[in-house]
């Protein structure tokens, strides 16, 4: 929460005016999602060495900038960084960021910060007392920086792209926002001391995480890799069986076989932000043949290699979303625009982004 407010509302509290400002959206919603989420891990500069509250935080402002400009050079070599694509001088480019990630990153560097994570902490110290090099650690703390933050920041762009594109699902779930910050007794208004979004009230928002949920559904498109163990027989539910050799790999892409399918989602390429919560705020049951699905949306993976990261992602991804609908007017600057088609480059490694970014406006609501 504290990140979010030293990025996305500190010039309210400095009294800006209600004009509007236009930004990319893609470009918006991840740098300050990943701004946020790396600051929230990996710390934040110490007042005592900036001099005060207010140069620390815009020293982070500044530097968490300069990192995501770098990261988003590096995000856009990885799918062919992980094929083994990349001609020779996009791969000394990669080569370089890694390198200067495993710079940034280093354990030296980050144990210097102010409110480290506890996640960020715990890990490191584990690969130490385990007898792990300095400089693996150095370079496993890059790891988690991709891991934690390479999707969440598309994933609240298509998010807030498919609200605006469907005013009836911006304003339930706006309205939801406002009535949840109401019974918490808050208020966004002129004036008002800065709201503080707890867990409690985002697992009150039900609307906000169906429309998640939808989301992730449409544009989170993860291949999950198995590997056989031993000679084993696999039924699928139609009856079919399928003969697995130890050593063998399966690659299992749920994208179509699970969020798109059309007998388990009606209509499964319309965005619903309602589908998957009951009138009543309860979860949605699906069924298949008369029989309740275990799995209908699998962004996350399943089973023991399912994302340890999910809760912090989902709460990160609808506490950006929250934020901007209680604090801020959004509109598209041009209203017709169509979505933008996905990069089928990024197909595998997660949330799915856009061949083109798409102009929005916004300004302070009160």
């Amino acid at each position: 929460m504290e990140s979010f407010r030293k990025l996305l509302l500190f010039n309210l509290s400095s009294g800006e005016k209600r004009v509007w400002q236009e930004e990319n959206l893609f470009h918006y919603c991840y740098n300050i999602v990943f701004r946020a989420g790396y600051l929230a891990l990996y710390g934040t500069e110490s007042p005592r060495g900036a001099g005060n509250k207010e140069k620390a935080e815009e020293q982070d402002r500044l530097h968490s900038n300069q990192l995501f400009q770098e990261f988003r050079k590096y995000d856009r070599l990885f799918p062919r960084l992980a094929f083994s694509l990349l001609p020779p001088k996009d791969k000394r480019e990669a080569e370089r960021l890694k390198r200067h990630f495993w710079n940034i990153l280093s354990v030296k560097k980050v144990w210097q910060k102010d409110n480290i994570s506890g996640w960020i902490s715990d890990q490191d110290q584990l690969l130490a007392e385990n007898g792990v090099p300095e400089y693996m650690r150095n370079r496993f703390m890059f790891m988690l920086l991709w891991a934690s933050q390479g999707n969440t920041g598309p994933t609240a762009f298509w998010l807030l792209l498919y609200l605006l594109k469907h005013p009836e699902a911006l304003q339930a779930v706006r309205d939801e926002v406002d009535k949840v910050l109401r019974e918490s007794g808050q208020e966004v208004k002129a004036g008002s001391p800065p709201v503080t979004v707890t867990r409690d009230m985002l697992n009150q928002s039900t609307l906000l995480d169906s429309a998640l949920e939808e989301t992730l559904r449409l544009v989170a498109a993860p291949v999950l890799v198995r590997a056989v163990l031993e000679d084993t027989c696999l039924r699928t539910s139609s009856g079919t069986e399928l003969t697995l050799r130890k050593g063998d790999r399966v690659a299992l892409f749920p994208h179509i076989s699970v969020q798109m399918n059309p007998e388990i989602h009606e209509e499964p390429h319309k965005f619903k932000y309602d589908r998957f919560v009951n009138p009543d705020g309860t979860r949605k049951d699906f069924y298949r043949n008369g029989k309740k699905l275990k799995f209908v949306n699998m962004p996350w993976g399943a089973g023991v290699s399912t994302c340890p990261g999910r809760f912090f992602a989902t709460a990160e991804m609808k506490l950006f979303v929250f934020l901007m609908l209680s604090h801020f007017d959004l509109e598209l600057v041009d209203e017709e625009e169509e979505i933008p088609a996905i990069d089928i480059s990024r197909w595998g490694f997660g949330t799915m982004q856009p061949v083109r970014d798409i102009q929005f406006r916004y300004r302070p609501r009160f």
